[in-house]
């Protein structure tokens, strides 16, 4: 009786404890955030965001990309892949962890990652991964081939996937701008066994969803991009 007592109250300290740190982080560090960045958000085919659980599929431009797409869901608690580098020191461990981060080698996806993501998914949580498999270096405004492993995630867990173009600053004082798109439903596209050749079909046609938010955004006039 003790032990399954033990056991659930570990559980709670589990559940409680991450999300207490993660929104006092979040909570505290909104305002200088949103004073920094003054985020304008796009939304061309004025969709919600799904509720339960939801892939989130973004461009990689900066290292700040994961916070600003916090900016683009202020009301959910995102979990988002990070490389293993950043976990490289028990403070930085910690501190990640709390943040619900989701270790990655981006060498070396892991089953330990994939059934991570896939569970939090099915947890109804919205989880946030940059499937060009790391920074976008590239001084024009392109987007780099996406790796198959988001489709995948996507489809086991049976979430739709949610692309967001992240806009590129040029200065540093310039307002940041997202635009997010539709909901796209994997298995609707793909059926329940697909192949490999239809998993890697999926991903470019999950590219070319982003790349026409960006089309969308600078086909906007000028005055819609202040």
């Amino acid at each position: 009786m003790n032990s399954e007592k033990n056991l659930k109250d570990n559980k709670q300290k589990r559940v409680v404890f991450p999300n207490f740190c993660y929104d006092f982080v979040k909570v505290t560090g909104a305002i200088p955030v949103l004073l920094w960045l003054r985020p304008k958000i796009y939304r061309p085919y004025g969709t919600k965001t799904p509720k339960g659980g939801v892939l989130v599929s973004a461009n990689h431009r900066s290292l700040l990309d994961p916070v600003i797409v916090h900016t683009v869901f202020p009301s959910r608690r995102l979990n988002c892949l990070a490389t293993k580098d950043l976990f490289n020191t028990r403070l930085k461990n910690a501190f990640f962890h709390q943040m619900h981060c989701i270790v990655v080698d981006k060498d070396n996806f892991t089953l330990s990652a994939f059934h991570q993501v896939v569970s939090r998914l099915d947890d109804g949580k919205i989880v946030v991964i940059f499937p060009e498999g790391g920074l976008n270096k590239d001084k024009e405004e392109t987007i780099h081939t996406f790796k198959s492993g988001a489709v995948l995630m996507a489809h086991k867990a049976k979430a739709p996937i949610l692309p967001v173009y992240i806009v590129k600053r040029e200065k540093w004082y310039h307002r940041q701008r997202a635009v997010v798109g539709e909901p796209y439903d994997v298995r609707q596209e793909i059926g329940n066994m697909p192949t490999l050749e239809q998993l890697n079909e999926a991903s470019e046609a999950l590219r070319k969803k982003e790349l026409a938010l960006r089309e969308y955004y600078e086909s906007l006039p000028i005055h819609q991009k202040r």
